[in-house]
C-alpha cells in the first residue's frame, strides 16, 4: 500500500483521520459549552440576545416624543343628546367652536405604538356660539404611526346654563354651568399638522351618582360632534 506523501505546500506532516476526528470532537464540545471557551461564547450570545430584546421597547418609546398640540374644532351641539328623557326636552342642534391645547408625554409602549398622558385646556363657545365655556383636565392618548386616539377627562364651567328654555311647554333651566368634561377623538397626522374628528360630553354626573354640582341646575347633558384641524409643536 502506497504511503501518504506531503506536497511542497503542506506546512507539516499529514494528520491521520483518527486525529482529525478527535480534534473536531473537541471543537464541537467547546462550541456546545462543554469547555470554558464554549461557555463564555454561549453566555456572550445570550447576553446579546437579551440586550436586543431589552432595548426594543425603549427604542420604540424614544421614537415618540413629547409634543404640544393646538387644535381648532367646529361642530354641532345639543342638550339632552344622550339623556334618558329625550321626549321631555326638544332637540335643538346649534353650532359650537372649541380651541384646545394639550401637552402629551409618551409613558409606555403597547404593540407598535406609545401610550401618552398629559394636561389639556379648552375654551369653547357653545349653544349657537352664545355661551362661553372653559375646561381642563387630563388627556390620555395612544399614538401609532400617523394615527392618535385620545380620551379626555376633566371639569368645565359655562358662564350660563346651556339650552335654557324660559317659558312654554318645554320650559327648563337647561344644563348646569358646572359639568364634567369628557371626550373621545381621533387624529390623523399630515406632516406637523393633523385633522381630527371627535365627540364631547358635558354633564354633572347625576345619572352615574357622581354629581359634584348638586343643586346647581338640571342634568340633561350636552353632546357635541365636531371636526377640526391642528398643529404639533
Amino acid at each position: 500500500m502506497r504511503a501518504a506523501t506531503c506536497i511542497p505546500l503542506c506546512p507539516g506532516p499529514v494528520v491521520s483521520d483518527a486525529a482529525q476526528h478527535h480534534g473536531l470532537s473537541a471543537v464541537r464540545g467547546a462550541g456546545l459549552g462543554f469547555g470554558p471557551t464554549g461557555r463564555v461564547a454561549v453566555l456572550t450570545a445570550w447576553i446579546l440576545v437579551l440586550a436586543t430584546f431589552s432595548f426594543v421597547q425603549p427604542a420604540l418609546a424614544e421614537s415618540y416624543e413629547a409634543h404640544t398640540d393646538v387644535e381648532f374644532r367646529v361642530g354641532g351641539g345639543v342638550v339632552c343628546g344622550t339623556c334618558a328623557n329625550k321626549d321631555s326636552f326638544p332637540w335643538r342642534i346649534k353650532t359650537t367652536a372649541q380651541l384646545l391645547v394639550d401637552r402629551l408625554f409618551p409613558v409606555a409602549t403597547i404593540g407598535n405604538g406609545a401610550l401618552e398622558i398629559g394636561p389639556y385646556a379648552k375654551g369653547a363657545m357653545l349653544d349657537g356660539m352664545n355661551i362661553p365655556q372653559v375646561a381642563g383636565g387630563v388627556m390620555f392618548g395612544y399614538r401609532q404611526g400617523k394615527y392618535e386616539v385620545l380620551a379626555n377627562v376633566g371639569f368645565a364651567y359655562a358662564t350660563e346654563r346651556i339650552g335654557a328654555i324660559p317659558s312654554g311647554r318645554y320650559a327648563d333651566q337647561g344644563q348646569s354651568k358646572h359639568t364634567y368634561d369628557l371626550g373621545l377623538s381621533l387624529r390623523y397626522d399630515i406632516d406637523r399638522y393633523f385633522i381630527t374628528v371627535g365627540y364631547q360630553h358635558n354633564s354633572n354626573g347625576e345619572a352615574l351618582g357622581v354629581n359634584y354640582s348638586s343643586g346647581k341646575g338640571s342634568n340633561h347633558g350636552y353632546d357635541t360632534l365636531n371636526a377640526g384641524v391642528g398643529i404639533h409643536f
